[in-house]
């Protein structure tokens, strides 16, 4: 084998598909998120490919995507925390570099609102 041939080889495109970096925003402290809310984290965060470690979990009752600029995040997903001048729930909204999607507290998530929910992730997350 010619030194180019073992070269071509030598770093496989799969190392480098770094996923996304996703912001999670709760609106409550992680010490009071209860055992049947975290479970249901890890599957919406898990139906994306993802695990709650590879995340970022902050804790705010309302924000901007500005807040968070230093975190680079490439989405937000919001859980019982208000996006600033916005009442849209369960819709991406492209704004500050970010997608946002803003749905209600994880203990209010019944079926209707885990499917609306999933259908904006869905969408979002198609790529």
């Amino acid at each position: 084998m010619t030194r180019t041939s073992l070269l071509q080889h030598l770093y496989q495109e799969e190392i480098y598909n770094i996923a996304p970096k996703l912001l999670i925003v709760i609106d409550k402290q992680w010490s009071e998120v209860s055992i049947d809310e975290t479970i249901l984290l890890e599957k919406i965060v898990k139906a994306l490919k993802l695990t709650l470690a590879s995340v970022q979990i902050l804790t705010r009752s309302e924000f901007l995507p500005l807040d968070f600029q230093a975190f680079a995040p490439d989405y937000i997903i919001a859980f019982g925390s208000k996006l600033k001048n916005s009442g849209r729930l369960y819709e991406a909204i492209q704004t500050d570099g970010a997608t946002v999607v803003v749905a209600d507290a994880l203990d209010r998530l019944d079926e209707v609102k885990k499917r609306n929910l999933w259908i904006t992730l869905r969408q979002v997350f198609q790529n």
